[in-house]
């Protein structure tokens, strides 16, 4: 624990206040998700992939698929790929960043079907890493 708090503490400014953002975006989005689901949205639903997305590049980006990935391994709620998703699209909107969450279904090997949701900005995948191929895309959200 005092590796966590040494660790937090040698952060940028940048990062704490991003990591700190994400914890609190991880609890909402578990209340809303599993207690409010009615008023969760990802975005604008569109069914094709937007062009102007594909080249974007940022660290900024890069930031919040760490601050994802990090407060994802530490918070004792649940905090599934659809929650991971709903984070990535307000991190997003709030640094004006193009995004696409993309929701789609696959046939398991035990014949159940298994649905997941992914974050791509740019060309990189920042939350829901799968291969995209694996699954059959349901909707696109911008």
């Amino acid at each position: 624990m005092i590796k966590k708090i040494n660790n937090f503490i040698n952060l940028s400014l940048h990062r704490k206040y991003l990591l700190l953002l994400t914890f609190g975006l991880s609890f909402y989005s578990f209340l809303l998700m599993d207690f409010f689901e009615k008023y969760a949205r990802f975005g604008n639903r569109n069914s094709f992939e937007n062009p102007e997305i594909t080249n974007y590049k940022s660290q900024i980006t890069n930031d919040i698929r760490w601050a994802i990935f990090v407060v994802n391994k530490n918070v004792p709620w649940t905090n599934v790929c659809r929650h991971q998703a709903y984070q990535a699209k307000i991190l997003c909107s709030l640094y004006k960043i193009p995004y696409q969450i993309f929701v789609g279904f696959k046939k398991s090997d035990g014949g159940k079907i298994e649905g997941h949701a992914w974050t791509v900005v740019g060309a990189q995948m920042i939350t829901g890493f799968c291969n995209p191929d694996e699954y059959v895309i349901q909707n696109i959200f911008s």
